[in-house]
């Protein structure tokens, strides 16, 4: 990404800064954030009311079937998003 470039060519030139702030344009961007918690980063991005935030521990599980309707096909969260 541009984005992780120009964070790193600013890296590289020894400037000093504190965190990363970024609009819901840039937290929509999963390898942009995962970049920046590889760089060791302190970041805070917006993100769209869409998406949906769980901590480190989710675990993806099969949701209890119901007795009508069709089974489901996809796996669920084991816990509520934050």
């Amino acid at each position: 990404e541009i984005a992780l470039a120009e964070i790193d060519r600013t890296m590289a030139a020894n400037v000093r800064f504190g965190c990363v702030l970024a609009d819901a344009g840039y937290g929509l961007s999963a390898p942009f954030r995962q970049g920046l918690t590889e760089r060791g980063l302190a970041w805070a991005v917006g993100i769209p009311r869409h998406l949906k935030v769980y901590p480190v521990d989710v675990k993806l599980i099969w949701p209890i079937t119901k007795v009508r309707g069709k089974p489901r096909k996809h796996h669920v969260p084991d816990i509520l998003s934050i």
